[in-house]
């Protein structure tokens, strides 16, 4: 406001007076020889002028807006001798109102008073609170020195938003550099304004908006077999806005460690990713004894990236990498890790070439860290083509003609598969077992309306493989011995077969004209197919060959059996298969109510039963009958079927003889195998029951949050989400399964049956009280399953939380309580024993 306030508020002297309306809001045009910004000013009760002692009185809620400062308070007085602002608030029987805010640049500060001069830009501030970054800075008296420096005299800092806070780092004096840094002297730890022992000589405390490089404080405690530790310390690079970089080791006094290796990535619309690199070495026991002595090296790649859809619309890159040693799960205190000993990776690419062709290549790789069995699939590609109708018009006029609805395409998979232990993967054995090849198929296709309710297709479709290994067996009779040789070289086979499939559905309606039943449907789909293929087992052809046992008994197999992608079938078929699915549902209508909304309920979601005759065989013609079916009781309740019966006649060596069930055990069929399935999973809350979802907040009166004018919006405390919305709920899910096989050797049905059930929950005791648990029952192994439970307790600027498994090879507990702002993050106390532990010892 400088010099030129003043003139300006002389110049318009003889227009003030003294004001007394209710409201006055007036916009002041400067002078040529004045100041060049427009001064906005404004009080609800009055603004005053006293001439003699050159000074004006902005009374209730004043407010001064000039360049880049705001000045609001109930009382507000402007000296333009000495060039000063003074605010301050008023007592009535509420307290004080009006307390003054001020706003300077990005810098907020609310006060008991201000005093400022707006010449010099310097000023005196008593009862002070700023936001300063993720924290508040209070101060009980404060000199600004200018717009970014400021001197503070008494005060604390917190991430506490409420007046008074729940804690501060009291101090007796600091400055203040706004977003770069606070500097304190000694200062020491207050919970709920009683002191703690905890002090430093100084404190520094960081302020920014963006990512800083930095220290990354270690954790410490104890852990059985491996002693004391520093864990998860290092350092953090913050490189750019697009990439970062943190360095973090850990120590134990038996001399085990771990380094690893984190970055994040990320590039707007275009793609972003993390990779996370683990190698350590873990030594547990005592050296020298072989009985408790051990000492193995562990590792963890995990890499994940993701392109951005606007990134290219016609390709995309994408990858999930997660390789671990076999020892790494020993080490992991994350409980998801323990029940995961299968890992699995990929990277893959996709791309749109011209206008007729779809690529896919991908790299996978699977690991069960139990038996160290890996599998990788390296490269896996795909060739694709678009569906083409080859005699379709190009204008067409009216419907499809029935050739025009001929579709063909082409698919080509390549493939380079490897089975094999983590310890054996890079030896010649596993390379020699290596699986490779590559697959042609072109589908051809049409569908055509018959007798217009039949829908009838006909398809052809052609594949050919390439192989570069074959086997040759030889059998010693002598001995008794069989032969398998690989022989190494290319080689090719091929198939065909043709089919043809007539489907329709029919409809059935029963309605009832009395009681509460209206109407019985019931739909039937059946379908009609017949597939043909010739013999491409001949001697010929030379892909499948024969040798004989002792017994006579003549083995056919094929030269393909250890290749990637097979070969084609032996003998000639012509299968004819029907198939009757079903669906019966019922209307019901309340019987009470007449003009009641009639209620469809479905009795059968699905009953499929099929069965094939093949009139290519000398024997056996039919296939086993099929039956699936699927049905769903009170919502929840989901019920599975699924059957194979066989109707020929089967000996005590698994055999089947060319003789019918009828003929000699007058039945028509044998169970193979049948599973009977049902899931149940019923989730309860507090609505369940209650016809409204209004819920009534509870607890103590809250503390008094810092507000300020045009809607300031206190800091947002960052920290682990938990969800207060739903006061409890409640989800149960149970399984059952009995199965029955046919075992040929006692000609019998032997029978196993699972059947658990798992319970989870959580509960809202109070808006800040929050326990939920998660646990289970095997009743056919008659055990618990893995049970935790949790405890949160939300204390607004801090949080609490205990997790517990109480039994198992898994028990352990950790509790925690900690600052919630990322800023004080390393403000906490921990507590746990770890499932490594459990002779007794704890790790703090």
């Amino acid at each position: 406001m400088r010099r030129g306030m003043i003139l300006l508020l002389l110049l318009f002297v003889p227009l003030f007076n003294v004001f007394a309306q209710t409201d006055i809001d007036t916009l002041m045009p400067l002078s040529s020889n004045s100041v060049k910004e427009v001064v906005k000013y404004k009080a609800r009760d009055s603004v005053a002028i006293d001439l003699s002692s050159r000074r004006a009185y902005l009374y209730t809620d004043g407010a001064i807006d000039y360049e880049k400062m705001l000045l609001r308070a109930d009382r507000v007085v402007v000296d333009f001798d000495k060039q000063t602002l003074h605010a301050h608030g008023t007592n009535d029987t509420s307290g004080v109102r009006g307390r003054p805010y001020f706003k300077q640049d990005e810098a907020e500060y609310h006060a008991d008073t201000i005093t400022f001069n707006y010449n010099t830009q310097k000023g005196i501030i008593n009862g002070v609170i700023t936001q300063e970054g993720d924290g508040f800075l209070h101060g009980e008296r404060v000199k600004k020195i200018n717009d970014s420096v400021m001197y503070l005299s008494g005060g604390s800092y917190t991430t506490c938003n409420y007046a008074h806070p729940h804690f501060a780092l009291n101090f007796t004096k600091s400055k203040l550099i706004t977003n770069d840094k606070i500097v304190t002297g000694p200062a020491w730890l207050s919970i709920e304004d009683v002191p703690t022992p905890l002090a430093l000589p100084f404190a520094f405390f960081p302020i920014t908006h963006n990512r800083q490089s930095g220290v990354l404080i270690p954790s410490y405690g104890w852990q059985n077999y491996r002693g004391y530790y520093l864990r998860d310390g290092g350092y953090y690079f913050a490189i750019n806005d697009n990439v970062d970089l943190a360095l973090l080791a850990e120590i134990y006094t038996n001399l085990s460690w771990a380094g690893e290796v984190k970055s994040n990535y990320y590039r707007r619309y275009k793609y972003k990713g993390s990779v996370d690199l683990r190698y350590g070495n873990t030594i547990e026991g005592i050296r020298g004894d072989s009985t408790t002595y051990s000492s193995f090296n562990d590792f963890k790649v995990t890499w994940t990236h993701d392109q951005d859809a606007k990134a290219n619309p016609y390709s995309r890159f994408s990858a999930n990498v997660n390789l671990q040693s076999r020892n790494y799960n020993k080490n992991t205190t994350n409980r998801n890790d323990y029940f995961n000993s299968t890992t699995t990776s990929s990277i893959s690419y996709s791309t749109k070439l011209g206008h007729y062709f779809n690529l896919s290549a991908s790299a996978r790789e699977s690991f069960n860290s139990q038996t160290g069995v890996m599998n990788i699939k390296l490269p896996s590609i795909s060739l694709n083509s678009i569906t083409i109708y080859p005699f379709r018009r190009k204008n067409p006029v009216g419907a499809y003609r029935w050739y025009e609805n001929i579709s063909l395409s082409y698919v080509m998979n390549a493939e380079n598969n490897i089975t094999a232990q983590d310890t054996d993967l890079f030896t010649q054995s596993t390379i020699d077992r290596m699986q490779y090849g590559i697959k042609h198929s072109i589908p051809i296709s049409s569908t055509v309306k018959v007798l217009r309710f039949f829908n009838w297709t006909n398809s052809i479709s052609y594949n050919e493989r390439w192989h570069w290994s074959t086997i040759d067996r030889t059998y010693d009779a002598s001995t008794g011995t069989l032969t398998t040789d690989t022989i190494r070289g290319f080689r090719a086979n091929r198939d065909f077969n043709v089919s043809s499939s007539l489907s329709t559905r029919i409809y059935g309606m029963f309605q009832f004209k009395f009681g509460p039943l209206k109407a019985l449907r019931h739909v039937i789909n059946p379908s009609l197919s017949f597939t043909y293929h010739p013999d491409f087992g001949s001697a010929s052809l030379g892909w499948w060959k024969e040798y004989t046992d002792t017994t006579g008994y003549v083995h056919r197999y094929s030269i393909f059996q250890n290749s990637l992608y097979g070969g084609p079938p032996d003998g000639r078929s012509g299968n004819i298969h029907l198939n009757i699915g079903n669906n019966l549902e019922i209307k019901v209508q309340n019987p009470f109510d007449t003009a009641a909304e009639v209620h469809k309920i479905t009795l059968i979601e699905s009953l499929n039963l099929g069965m094939g005759y093949d009139i290519a065989r000398d024997s056996l013609n039919f296939s086993a009958l099929t039956v699936s079916g699927r049905t769903t009781l009170f919502k929840n309740l989901v019920i599975n079927y699924s059957g194979s019966f066989s109707p020929y006649v089967i000996d005590t060596l698994g055999n089947m003889h060319n003789r019918f069930l009828w003929n000699e055990e007058h039945r028509l069929f044998r169970t193979d195998n049948s599973t009977w399935s049902a899931q149940l999973s019923w989730s309860l809350n507090n609505n369940t029951f209650s016809s409204s979802n209004d819920t009534k907040s509870q607890g103590r009166p809250q503390r008094q949050i810092l507000q300020t004018p045009y809607n300031y919006n206190p800091v947002l405390l960052t920290g682990t989400y938990v969800d207060f919305s739903v006061p409890w709920n409640l989800t149960l899910s149970y399984t059952f399964s009995h199965v029955n096989r046919f075992v040929a050797k006692e000609m019998n049905l032997k029978s196993e049956t699972i059947q658990s059930i798992t319970l989870s929950g959580n509960i809202t005791l109070t808006p800040n009280w929050r326990a939920s648990m998660s646990t289970g029952y095997d009743f056919v192994n008659k055990g618990v399953s893995y049970t935790t439970v949790d405890i949160y307790r939300d204390l607004h600027c801090w949080e609490m939380r205990f997790s517990w498994v109480p039994f198992g090879y898994y028990r352990s507990w950790f509790f925690q309580i900690n600052i919630k702002a990322d800023a004080l993050r390393d403000v906490k106390y921990e507590k746990r024993k770890n499932y490594q532990e459990n002779n007794g010892y704890y790790s703090y």
